[in-house]
């Protein structure tokens, strides 16, 4: 399982409704991707949710590497991104693991997305089960869709993804998104419980 995401700031005056335009028009195209668990159609909106910006921000679970990369270079959907917006880095992380939460059966609304950087002296192993642990726990809070924990061994970045079926609790840190398509061709092929 693998984790990735790319952030596209957009301007302070720019038109939202272009992008809800674009995910209501071309997201069904990744309604049935191969090698795709879930594709979160991600924005904030400066003002909403604490957002100082307006960004474009799709968060990636991919079952196979095969999948990724035949979406970022294999004429798979990423190159008219590019084609609008320019190239924008692609941050991805190793997945430690994927949880169904009791809102499984319901459409999300909102994303949080928290990183953390491993300090120096962590052991990345203690890290890592940690982080399941609170996968566990963070899946089972009522009106989770998906609960993901994730590892960019690079920078030495946790990564904790929440996908919620309305609003996130206040005290759930980390951005807040609104969501406005899933794409979740392979999702029942991601672990139905926590790892470990």
């Amino acid at each position: 399982m693998h984790a990735m995401q790319y952030r596209i700031v957009l301007p302070a005056d720019y038109d939202m409704e272009i992008i809800r335009t674009r995910v209501r028009t071309r997201g069904h195209a990744t309604d049935d991707f191969p090698g795709l668990a879930l594709k979160a159609y991600l924005v904030r909106e400066r003002g909403v949710d604490g957002s100082p910006v307006n960004a474009y921000a799709p968060f990636y679970v991919w079952n196979d590497t095969a999948g990724l990369g035949r979406f970022l270079w294999g004429g798979g959907g990423f190159g008219p991104l590019v084609a609008d917006f320019g190239r924008p880095t692609v941050h991805s992380w190793i997945g430690a693991g994927a949880v169904a939460g009791p809102a499984r059966g319901s459409v999300p609304a909102v994303a949080t997305l928290h990183t953390e950087p491993l300090g120096h002296g962590a052991d990345p192993a203690e890290t890592m089960a940690r982080a399941q642990r609170e996968l566990a726990l963070r899946a089972a809070t009522p009106g989770v869709h998906t609960a993901v924990a994730a590892l960019d061994p690079h920078h030495w970045e946790l990564l904790q993804a929440t996908l919620w079926e309305r609003e996130a609790p206040p005290e759930q840190p980390g951005e807040r998104y609104r969501l406005l398509h899933l794409s979740s061709p392979g999702l029942d092929r991601l672990s139905p419980t926590a790892p470990g």
